[in-house]
């Protein structure tokens, strides 16, 4: 592993202390980082070194899996903190000072509020942290919408090279999304059968038993189709239902996840009430209600959970739908795709099904129909399982950061992709933001609306819950 230094932005902030130190500590652990790459921490807070390492020690250590006190002391000793104002410059010079001598490998990480990004970015390059050994991680949301997107990515161009930008997200570091192209390109049954005329239908979940927490704040102004659907979800269809390329380099895959995304069909008004369903959980039993929650405005409609119908325009999907949907505080906690197939008699009794668990386990799970023991007539359906689960298993922020740090970008956001998603997300918020479109309501704890199960099952398919 080259040598490197990392400049954390908002290092003292939840997502810092429980995904971004942990999964530095675990890839120094691992052997996967040099010992002479500095960690520079920063924030608005202002305390000395020895303050912030209590403050690792208490918020951050919990979080680690394969904690050896050794190996955490060498690991922290190449941490520093400095207090920031992002909008003071002068306070900038003293972050390229710190930095080590001759460093070749400099990241920049924004866990801060898109609104201080380009703030930031001019800052850094007014002293001279925008060169060639320099590349910067943006965090999302990047924008509330299309518009916003575009400011942000005009923006940070005028200080930063597409090449030096890592439009991070998560989803794309899982080792079970990570498997989808292997899976679909070396495996020659899927290959002749991942197509129109075979699948009936696609359907990708997002589920958590979590209400909004310690988000409130930022969870009103955003929702769960732009926390969750317009990036994370749209990312797996994209890899789902992408042409296979030649080549498996970064520019190829973005391309042709890029191809998909803009071949989204556009929801449109007499359409849109019919394929998109928006709801809040509500009160049950001992879980609050979304209006109940802390910093919720009062009478908010923000949805907590979204149910789509989504279909793509090209030759290879045009006629299948894609289920997508997402949800807080339901039932279980899960993510996974699944591709129900055709069959000829059309009862969903006997459908195959492919599913894809993404979360909480790693594995591929392939439903078939055999025969009943003693039975010449009657069928049962059996699953074979892959589990991908293992102990070496990198989290996604790990695998995401070694990923920048070797300057692979193949797992992260091209601008294009962003703005392309944005675009067919877009009409939805304005149908939503000029109330054209109800906004239903489902117990805490549940299964989510009945309009959800409505949305599917007319079209012959129904969701897959675990």
């Amino acid at each position: 592993m080259q040598n490197f230094d990392f400049i954390l932005f908002g290092a003292t902030g939840d997502l810092a202390m429980r995904k971004i130190f942990p999964s530095l500590y675990q890839a120094y652990y691992d052997g996967l980082l040099s010992l002479e790459g500095k960690i520079i921490a920063t924030s608005r807070t202002k305390f000395g070194r020895k303050d912030f390492l209590k403050r690792l020690e208490t918020q951050s250590k919990i979080h680690i899996k394969n904690y050896d006190e050794k190996k955490w002391e060498e690991f922290t000793h190449n941490i520093y903190y400095l207090s920031i104002n992002i909008n003071e410059v002068k306070e900038f010079n003293l972050l390229n000072q710190q930095l080590s001598k001759n460093s070749k490998n400099i990241i920049i990480y924004f866990s801060i509020s898109p609104e201080f990004f380009i703030q930031a970015c001019e800052n850094l390059t007014l002293v001279g942290l925008n060169d060639k050994r320099v590349k910067i991680v943006l965090e999302k949301p990047l924008g509330m919408d299309l518009k916003s997107c575009c400011e942000i990515n005009e923006k940070i161009s005028k200080f930063y090279k597409e090449t030096q930008i890592y439009r991070i997200d998560h989803y794309l570091g899982k080792e079970s999304v990570r498997n989808i192209l292997t899976l679909r390109a070396f495996n020659p049954i899927f290959q002749a059968l991942w197509n129109k005329k075979y699948i009936q239908c696609i359907e990708i979940s997002v589920f958590e038993t979590l209400g909004v927490e310690n988000r409130g704040e930022f969870y009103d102004h955003t929702g769960a189709l732009r926390d969750m659907l317009q990036n994370h979800i749209l990312q797996i269809l994209s890899l789902i239902a992408m042409k296979i390329p030649k080549n498996f380099d970064a520019n190829s895959i973005r391309k042709a996840k890029l191809k998909i995304l803009k071949s989204l069909k556009p929801l449109k008004i007499d359409t849109l009430n019919k394929q998109v369903i928006r709801a809040q959980y509500v009160k049950n039993e001992e879980f609050k209600s979304y209006l109940e929650e802390k910093n919720i405005k009062a009478k908010s409609q923000t949805e907590t959970f979204v149910a789509l119908k989504a279909e793509l325009m090209n030759k290879t999907w045009q006629g299948v739908p894609f289920y997508l949907r997402t949800g807080k505080r339901m039932a279980e906690s899960f993510a996974h795709i699944v591709i129900s197939f055709k069959n000829k008699k059309n009862t969903a009794n006997d459908i195959n099904k492919l599913i894809i668990s993404l979360q909480p386990h790693h594995r591929i799970s392939f439903e078939m129909n055999i025969k009943k023991i003693e039975s010449d007539t009657d069928f049962e359906t059996k699953i074979l399982n892959l589990n991908l689960n293992h102990n070496s298993t990198m989290q996604s922020y790990e695998r995401l950061i070694l990923d920048i740090i070797e300057s692979n970008p193949a797992s992260f956001n091209h601008k294009e992709e962003l703005e392309a998603a944005w675009k067919w997300v877009d009409s939805i918020l304005k149908n939503w933001k000029n109330k054209k479109s109800e906004l239903f309501f489902y117990p805490a704890k549940s299964w989510g609306p009945k309009q959800a199960f409505e949305l599917i099952e007319k079209d012959g398919c129904e969701w897959y819950n675990i």
